[in-house]
């Protein structure tokens, strides 16, 4: 009987860790992975879309370069239509039977939806990050704050490492393959924050520099976060920006 209430007693100890474990991090961190293995997905498909859809029209595909435009005219114009904006009166595609079309159609639909359930887990990811680290979230922009949180395991984490851990958070590939052989491969100068626009407006060889600089600032916005600090992003933000300007 004591071996029964005592195992009893363990397992309902053990239960209500498990759900305390269950923190903001976490659930940020599974959302960010599913919106990467989202955004693969609708890349991919959205891809093979523009390879059927361009036995219709080819030439919307050299037109139209980004996938989202594409699929939005291609799902909101007719053939006739499409040709005129081209400026086009005939086209090298085929001529098509209904239900091809409506296969074709049906599938640009769905890939649709899936930019549409990409934009909600972004929102989902900005409420979320907005209460847990909101200056970390303003400088980084969400999409980059998810991501270098993910990289990181939790804010306290993110918090605690050197800045230039995080300015190499993404690149990992690269830097495993200078340590291997450094003579050949050269150190990586950034890794997700290569995106950020403020890195993206610098000249290219500038850019290592500017990222080096904008860690600096996100780990301080980590620290101020995990600490419950004042918000200072906008500053850090501003400061950044007239100083890559000067370079």
């Amino acid at each position: 009987m004591m071996h029964d209430a005592l195992r009893e007693r363990l397992l309902e100890e053990t239960q209500q860790q498990v759900a305390a474990a269950v923190d903001d991090d976490q659930l940020i961190i599974q959302a960010v992975t599913m919106l990467e293995q989202l955004e693969h997905a609708t890349n991919s498909l959205a891809k093979k879309a523009r390879e059927w859809y361009g036995l219709l029209i080819p030439e919307l595909d050299k037109a139209v370069k980004d996938h989202e435009r594409f699929l939005e005219l291609a799902a909101t114009k007719t053939r006739a239509e499409l040709l005129k904006e081209l400026g086009r009166s005939t086209t090298m595609g085929a001529t098509l039977a209904p239900e091809d079309e409506n296969a074709i159609a049906e599938m640009i639909a769905t890939i649709r939806g899936l930019y549409g359930e990409r934009e909600k887990l972004v929102a989902y990811l900005d409420a979320k990050l907005a209460a847990r680290c909101p200056n970390f979230q303003e400088l980084a922009g969400t999409t980059i704050a998810a991501k270098l949180l993910s990289n990181a395991g939790s804010l306290e984490r993110l918090a605690t490492v050197p800045s230039s851990t995080i300015q190499l958070y993404g690149a990992e590939t690269a830097l495993f393959r200078h340590l291997r052989n450094k003579q050949k491969h050269r150190s990586p100068k950034y890794g997700l924050l290569f995106n950020h626009p403020l890195v993206q407006k610098v000249a290219q060889r500038d850019r290592g520099k500017a990222a080096r600089a904008l860690a600096d600032k996100l780990s301080l916005c980590a620290k101020l976060d995990r600490f419950k600090g004042e918000r200072k992003a906008a500053e850090y933000r501003k400061a950044l920006a007239a100083k890559f300007t000067e370079w």
